[in-house]
């Protein structure tokens, strides 16, 4: 029995010990490791609501401000670097009244810097800051079509009934390309911010 007394005190300090080494507080992550960024893009619109064009007149009402800031964690604002903007999605607030019923908006998404595009460059300035504007689309246009799927049977042609929509909210994505990450390898920094058109 005497014997037995000093395996079992070995066996406790060993089962001791393997139970403090699993309960040791995990390690801090490597806050600039492969998988994490140390740049970060900071989206802003304002306003956030804008109202919809009326007959395609332009007015201070229409036009948002979006601004991407650009910060280095390690650096400060990168300044003199190009931010690619664009209108990424739509969303709209409307339920078909036929389950059957095929709907989709067939209205504009607006555009960027008032010249009929969707996407634009854009350069940081010493701050860090690159800016474009945002004009909605007119509200006469702010509609969705809905296939019924029947025929007229006067002209033999598909059937279509259309919407106005209250809304919609539209999405600008601000993507810094070509991101160096610290294992070498290139990546996107990406921010999105959504803007509300009333009609």
């Amino acid at each position: 029995m005497r014997k037995l007394i000093p395996i079992f005190a070995i066996l406790l300090l060993m089962v001791g010990f393997y139970g403090c080494s699993r309960n040791q507080a995990p390690t801090a992550d490597n806050p600039f490791g492969p998988s994490t960024s140390h740049v970060v893009i900071n989206l802003s619109a304002h306003p956030s609501v804008v109202q919809a064009l009326d007959n395609f007149r332009n007015t201070s009402s229409n036009i948002s401000v979006v601004k991407a800031k650009i910060y280095d964690f390690q650096k400060g604002p990168l300044s003199n670097v190009t931010i690619f903007f664009y209108i990424s999605d739509v969303s709209i607030p409307f339920t078909s009244p036929n389950s059957d019923w095929s709907c989709a908006y067939i209205g504009s998404w607006g555009n960027i810097n008032g010249d009929q595009t969707k996407s634009v460059n854009a350069v940081t300035d010493l701050s860090g800051v690159a800016s474009i504007t945002y004009t909605p689309p007119p509200a006469s246009g702010m509609k969705v079509v809905c296939d019924t799927g029947e025929v007229d049977p006067d002209t033999g042609e598909p059937v279509y009934v259309y919407y106005n929509v209250d809304y919609i909210t539209v999405y600008i994505t601000a993507t810094w390309k070509g991101q160096e990450w610290p294992d070498g390898s290139f990546g996107d920094v990406s921010a999105i911010v959504p803007i509300k058109v009333l009609r």
